[in-house]
């Protein structure tokens, strides 16, 4: 059920081709930071106002490729200064950050579905007026670099939920913002969520180059935590494209970087990096592979994670661990875990959440004269409809 997408898949390419200015807006890294902002705020008026070519354009992975070639090589001296009538300090920097940490909460307990439409009316009508105000360079740098986590939280919502297309505008919105705060951590945290979104739409190469540019940032920042994110995610899109050796080395190196990492000192937006993910990621890798055996491994440990905070990334394991069942031939446990993702996916808006039940629902499909397999089939079969 995850989509496969090509490199040009009905996105950047055809609506350059073709003229169209509409399907195309979002997707520039602006030249300067001023017109970086102005790129930002049409894009969330846009959104606002339900503007449906913007909502229904498609995902470019090639599109990635510009903004992450001009972050990697570009100086990065800019200083934004506000000359606008709003004053701006701290406090609203700080009601930025404390929004999008509730918002991001939010995500991860039920799913971006929920969250989007929300983050996205708080980026057009608070942080706009703040982007347009009055401030000297320092704070203007605090303020780029909430506003960019708040901007890549929309696109991880719109990526959670389906719009693939949308989703890769706000990332490459908040890459430029972050980009304009001097912000070298969110900036590779930004490009690994690239990486993971190319990765899931089947964009094997463009995943690995862009987890690379991620891991050269998170290095120059010295962030160790984002070193393994980014590592685990080359890893990822080696799998994808089915080269084992080379995921095996960039598995190697994620596991090294996560053990020299001290989380205590990282950003707080990175608190999921654990154990657990680090796992499930291993075990993504390998049931990409086609070793259930292996994979089976990773999944269980994935799932000594907080489910509560968690719930869309416990449902994501319990489909992994579930799917690496089947690989291995254990069916009818393939199907019992099954039935515990399906129960996980209640109360979710997740259109990632049902892509994973949907993969699991087709590896099965073809056993379903199995009373447990046909159990799950039942079960599953209304939370798919409801696509």
């Amino acid at each position: 059920m995850v989509r496969e997408v090509s490199a040009d898949s009905g996105g950047h390419k055809d609506a350059m081709d073709s003229g169209d200015a509409e399907a195309g807006r979002g997707l520039e890294f602006a030249p300067d930071w001023r017109q970086g902002i102005e790129v930002a705020v049409d894009l969330w008026q846009e959104d606002v106002q339900r503007r449906n070519v913007l909502r229904a354009v498609g995902f470019s992975a090639t599109a990635f490729m510009s903004p992450a070639m001009r972050w990697l090589v570009s100086p990065m001296d800019e200083s934004p200064a506000g000359d606008g009538d709003r004053l701006i300090g701290e406090p609203d920097i700080e009601m930025v950050k404390r929004i999008t940490a509730t918002y991001r909460t939010l995500d991860n307990q039920f799913g971006g579905g929920h969250v989007r439409e929300s983050i996205v009316r708080f980026l057009d009508g608070e942080v706009a007026a703040m982007l347009r105000g009055r401030y000297h360079a320092s704070t203007g740098r605090a303020l780029l670099s909430a506003a960019a986590e708040a901007t890549q939280l929309a696109g991880w919502a719109s990526y959670d939920i389906g719009m693939n297309g949308l989703a890769q505008r706000y990332m490459i919105q908040a890459l430029r913002l972050a980009y304009g705060a001097g912000d070298h951590a969110l900036g590779a945290e930004i490009l690994a969520a690239m990486s993971h979104q190319a990765s899931y739409l089947r964009a094997s190469s463009y995943a690995v180059d862009l987890a690379r540019a991620a891991g050269r940032v998170a290095a120059e920042a010295g962030i160790k935590a984002i070193e393994a994110e980014s590592a685990v995610l080359e890893a990822q899109g080696h799998a994808s494209g089915g080269d084992e050796a080379a995921c095996a080395k960039a598995l190697d190196r994620a596991e090294r970087a996560f053990d020299k990492a001290d989380r205590s000192s990282a950003p707080q937006w990175i608190g999921y990096f654990d154990e657990s993910y680090l796992a499930a990621k291993f075990g993504h890798c390998f049931a990409a592979l086609g070793r259930g055996d292996l994979a089976q491994r990773f999944a269980e440990r994935s799932l000594d994670m907080d489910g509560r905070h968690y719930a869309r990334g416990k449902q994501f394991n319990l489909a992994l661990l579930a799917t690496a069942h089947a690989q291995a031939g254990d069916l009818e446990q393939a199907s019992a875990i099954g039935m515990q993702a399906v129960d996980a996916a209640e109360g979710l808006d997740s259109m990632r959440a049902r892509d994973y039940l949907g993969e699991l629902s087709d590896r099965l499909g073809k056993h379903v004269g199995l009373p447990a397999v046909r159990a799950f089939a039942e079960r599953v079969r209304p939370v798919l409809a409801a696509v």
